[in-house]
């Protein structure tokens, strides 16, 4: 039963059931059934707060019209207005219009002729919507009819047209978005791309979250001169202490683009794991213990290099490095001990097999954290690690390591100067199991044992001087090492007596041999940091080795690291490595960046020359990149990487960026090599020219389309 009461002149409550409508305003008139409400007349409805020039209602229909100025705001959600509103309260349902609705959650506006509301479902007539300025719109998305639940918040569009700037560029049937950031099932934004070698790319994502604790992305792809795949990502948090995601993929070439490129697979699959778990002793055991445990695993597994690169167009990220590593990773650490478990798993994508290569299946690791006695004078801390050695084709091994390192230290000259003398005792045991490499002999694979005892005494200082308007710290160190007692059985003894497991050595059983011949060695470093306030600008390292084996003496290299903060917006860095032996730098790195917010520059050289396997190794690289950003609408930017060395360009982009509240247009050249893996050479390259361009509308989302030039 409905009822209409007068609360004063300027309020009046409708009771519909459990649900109350309020009228407030200054002037009220009755005509029968009708009241008529004026003077800045407002109405509570539900979640809803509506306002207009002049408000009737009916107490016979239950309706109320609104008329002029019709704005409808609703918790925080969205803000409607119109010309002229009916609103059926017994039906709860509403026609307006002309209609523009606001939703103030992504900033987006859709104008319409006419809409009618039924609970909360809003259905539209033809109009257009833009997340712009709604005077004069960049761009806007026209449609023939459209819907709109405000309670899943999503938008439905129908012939949806693309217009910017009064330009149409794009049509799709059907165009479905979200209207706020709940995890949903659906279609996610496409990808497309031409290659006159590849042809037309046509990427569509599909996302799956049926639940909140886990979703799944399937992204199938076409390349209609190359071939079609799939690949995939489950991600789910198992427990709140823990996360992770299974990837896969699968790629099928065309015999003819295959046979074109001399490609070694016709197919590319693979798959990653990644987890972390950071309590799994109390959450999968219900181990209650006074520290903390923890699990990191990150594996894959792939036939070729391309498995990588096909999951995505822009092929600027290609992966270059031929060598993938898993790993998996467990420990337990409480106040005194650490107990860890390491299992590393080596895959080369430029070996046509690894089954002799060498895996670490598992490594065990034990670690007794630093304890100090006789008020902080003696310091002890011990490391014990067993290896496992697995590979399916080759001699396998098991190995021991043990590790005790035994501190006395002390400060003199009323601490201006810290004194310590460490005492090393290591030892190492190995024993071998498994068929080795046709053609070796049991005698190559002894069981081995190796023990040392060295000594290493320290003299380092902390001296600071203050200046007016900066601080100096200085920190310079001594030490020498010196090697004690060694001892050498089986194995270790066996190939170093022979001296035939050094560097670049061919024998198998050297992939085992990890013994460096003993040298005393003294070590000068030295440490100078300047503050300004509280704030450091420049640190420089420089260290310096002598080394005195049988052979005589030698010097290590001279290194040297510093960073240096010019100014606010300049900075500098250099590292540097000078061989003695050879009077040359061996590696030198220089960088000089600029940033002062509007322009962003860099240059940086990378150089080395060292000696690998008594062969000279020489590279030089040099990198450039710089940006201006122009009226906070524009930004200009570039980049280069040139192999001086090979006299190679490796990679060059240029372009630029327009963003604006609503919409971002960016366009960029890209010259980029990347490998592929060929029958003919195993390990080859190729040249690529890209133009890339990305559209955004905001709030709604953005693709990006390349165009890959010939080869």
């Amino acid at each position: 039963m409905r009822k209409f009461y007068w609360i004063s002149l300027i309020a009046s409550t409708v009771l519909l059931g459990d649900e109350h409508v309020e009228l407030y305003g200054t002037t009220a008139d009755t005509n029968g059934s009708i009241a008529t409400v004026t003077g800045n007349p407002v109405v509570l409805y539900k979640d809803q707060i509506l306002s207009a020039d002049t408000f009737t209602y009916d107490r016979n229909t239950s309706i109320i019209e609104a008329k002029g100025s019709v704005n409808i705001f609703k918790a925080n959600q969205f803000h409607a207005m119109s010309d002229y509103s009916r609103v059926d309260l017994a039906n709860d349902t509403r026609y307006s219009k002309p209609y523009y609705i606001f939703d103030q959650e992504n900033g987006l506006w859709i104008n319409t002729a006419e809409a009618q509301t039924c609970k909360n479902d809003i259905d539209l007539a033809s109009g257009a919507l833009s997340g712009c300025d709604s005077q004069d719109p960049l761009w806007k998305i026209r449609f023939s009819s459209a819907d709109y639940n405000t309670d899943n918040m999503w938008v439905n569009l129908y012939n949806a047209r693309l217009v910017i700037n009064d330009l149409p560029v794009f049509y799709l049937p059907y165009f479905g978005y979200p209207t706020d950031k709940t995890r949903r099932s659906g279609l996610l934004i496409p990808t497309f791309g031409w290659s006159n070698s590849e042809g037309f790319y046509y990427q569509q994502p599909i996302y799956f979250a049926p639940q909140n604790w886990w979703d799944l992305e399937l992204r199938p792809q076409i390349r209609t001169m190359r071939g079609e795949g799939i690949y995939g990502d489950l991600r789910f948090v198992d427990t709140p202490s823990s996360k992770g995601s299974i990837g896969g993929g699968y790629f099928n070439e065309q015999g003819r683009y295959a046979k074109e490129k001399d490609l070694a697979n016709l197919k590319h699959y693979g798959y990653a794991i990644n987890y972390q778990h950071s309590a799994p002793l109390r959450e999968w055991f219900d181990i209650n213990l006074e520290g903390e445990s923890g699990l990191y695993v990150k594996g894959s597994w792939m036939n070729d290099v391309d498995y990588l690169n096909l999951q995505h167009s822009d092929l600027t990220q290609n992966i270059t490095d031929n060598q993938i590593i898993s790993r998996v990773n467990g420990y337990y650490s409480s106040e005194e001990n650490y107990i860890g478990m390491y299992v590393k798993h080596y895959q080369y994508l430029n070996k046509a097999s690894n089954a002799q290569t060498i895996q670490t299946l598992p490594s065990l690791h034990y670690h007794r954290y630093l304890e100090s006695f006789f008020a902080d004078h003696l310091l002890i801390n011990a490391d014990a690690t067993a290896t496992n050695f697995y590979r399916p084709e080759g001699k396998n091994a098991v190995q021991g390591d043990f590790t005790v390192p035994m501190t006395l230290q002390t400060a003199l000259f009323d601490e201006y100067l810290d004194l310590s003398y460490t005492a090393t005792a290591r030892s190492k045991v190995i024993g071998f199991y498994g068929n080795g490499l046709p053609g070796e002999t049991g005698n190559l694979y002894n069981q081995g044992l190796y023990a040392s005892l060295d000594h290493t005494v320290s003299l380092s200082s902390t001296l600071i001087h203050p200046y007016e308007t900066m601080t100096h710290v200085i920190t310079p160190s001594v030490s020498y090492s010196a090697s004690g007692n060694r001892y050498y059985h089986g194995y270790y003894d066996t190939y170093r007596t022979n001296g035939e497991c050094i560097v670049g050595s061919t024998n198998p059983a050297c992939e085992f041999y990890t013994l460096n011949e003993p040298s005393n060695t003294l070590s000068f470093g030295v440490n100078n940091y300047l503050f300004e306030g509280n704030k450091q600008f420049l640190v420089d390292r420089l260290s310096q080795n002598f080394r005195y084996d049988k052979q005589g003496s030698y010097y290590g290299e001279l290194q040297n690291e510093l960073e240096w903060e010019i100014s606010s917006a300049i900075s500098y860095y250099n590292q540097t490595a000078f061989n003695h032996d050879r009077n040359l730098i061996t590696k030198e790195q220089n960088t000089v960046r600029y940033n002062d917010g509007i322009v962003t520059a860099g240059v940086s050289h990378y150089y080395s020359d060292e000696l690998r396997n008594n062969s000279p190794m020489y590279a030089s690289y040099w990198t450039a990149d710089a940006a201006y950003q122009y009226n906070h609408d524009y930004r200009i930017f570039g980049l280069v990487a040139y192999d001086y060395h090979e006299n190679l360009l490796k990679r060059s982009e240029i372009g630029f960026l327009h963003t604006q509240r609503c919409l971002d247009f960016g366009i960029r050249y890209v010259q980029n090599r990347r490998p592929l893996l060929t029958n003919a050479n195993g390990a080859d390259s190729v040249d690529d020219s890209y133009i890339f361009i990305t559209i955004i509308l905001k709030p709604i989302g953005g693709s990006e389309f390349n165009y890959k030039l010939t080869n």
